[in-house]
């Protein structure tokens, strides 16, 4: 019998989810959050972007003498002040992101033989100051393979502990995202690959866990997906499928919904009521059907009981699509005596009311 893959999931709430528009965490939310982070497992806290200053530096350097289980990273530029910031906040590991597509590439006014250039020296002085480097290929999804290809071989001479693939805007599928992960790892295959898939066509989580299907042993995330734009695959929607479809238990999902809904509120992001996971409706049931079904068997008409988050297992609603089941079940536990003349009468007056409303 084949043994899982492995998964190493890297949380970037703290980084990229911070450059959300409007987003901005204080000191202390900061800390609890790596906290609440640390007691799911996460396996790593990007703690933040040395170069934003130093009240970003010392909130690192705070995180890192947390004592937390997850490893501290952080991210930066190809820039060698960059690097020496980074060194100076106590992480044990670093990420450093190069473009590689031509759209970034001259958006920024570089070219292919600077990524070469600079992609050698700065791994070389990385190295010298860090256990743990990382580089990624940023803008990937829109580079050309064999120019990807090339990238990927300097980084593996350089002896680089992870290539992060980033799906920078959004625009892979997951057969695009196959095909991708499938190239690195029949070429590279001793490569550690991470994916970093962001939302804006809203198949960030799924391109995610198709990388890690097709070889890929890392993944970036955020809670509640939050990030530039649409955002980048949910924490929370990861550990669940994992949880759930992978039957994995390296990770703590008890308190989950306390974190999506902490990172919320210290967003100032409201969790939309149908986001899987998180969303105040997505244990909810309506149908006379699905809330019958419900009772017989919690999962009968969702993916799991809401209580492996933290949160209730179901909830039966009422309106124009109730069924006799959802309120016989309603006034038995209430001790509330009844006929079926009576239910008749209850379902009809809640569909009218439903409807008038």
């Amino acid at each position: 019998m084949l043994s899982k893959p492995s998964i190493w999931l890297i949380d970037s709430t703290l980084r990229d989810g911070e450059q959300a528009p409007g987003v901005v965490f204080h000191d202390k939310e900061k800390i609890t959050l790596a906290q609440m982070l640390d007691d799911t497992g996460i396996d790593e806290i990007e703690a933040g972007t040395p170069a934003m200053g130093e009240n970003e530096c010392r909130l690192i350097r705070r995180i890192a003498k947390l004592g937390l289980h997850a490893r501290i990273s952080v991210w930066c530029r190809a820039v060698k002040r960059d690097v020496e910031l980074a060194a100076e906040t106590g992480a044990e590991g670093i990420h450093i992101a190069f473009p590689v597509s031509d759209i970034q590439l001259a958006a920024m006014h570089k070219d292919w033989e600077w990524v070469k250039d600079n992609l050698l020296q700065m791994t070389d002085y990385a190295h010298s100051l860090f256990q743990y480097v990382s580089v990624g290929a940023q803008d990937a999804s829109r580079c050309s393979f064999e120019q990807l290809l090339h990238f990927m071989a300097i980084a593996e001479k350089q002896a680089i502990c992870r290539i992060r693939i980033a799906d920078t805007v959004g625009v892979l599928t997951p057969l695009n995202t196959v095909d991708l992960i499938q190239l690195i790892r029949n070429n590279y295959p001793q490569l550690d690959i991470d994916f970093h898939g962001h939302n804006d066509l809203g198949m960030a989580t799924a391109n995610a866990i198709t990388a890690w299907q097709s070889g890929a042993s890392s993944l970036s995330v955020t809670v509640n997906g939050l990030g530039e734009r649409a955002g980048n695959a949910s924490l929370e929607e990861i550990l669940m499928i994992f949880s759930q479809i992978h039957h994995f238990s390296k990770y703590d999902t008890s308190q989950l919904f306390s974190l999506c809904k902490y990172v919320s509120l210290i967003s100032g992001r409201p969790i939309p009521d149908g986001k899987p996971v998180c969303g105040d409706m997505v244990f909810s049931h309506e149908s006379g059907i699905h809330a019958k079904g419900t009772l017989a068997n919690t999962t009968a008409f969702q993916a799991f009981d809401g209580q492996l988050i933290g949160r209730e297992s179901y909830r039966n609603l009422f309106g124009k699509h109730s069924g006799k089941g959802a309120i016989l079940d309603v006034l038995k536990r209430n001790h509330v005596p009844v006929d079926e003349e009576m239910i008749s009468v209850l379902l009809k007056n809640i569909r009218q009311t439903a409807q008038n409303d």
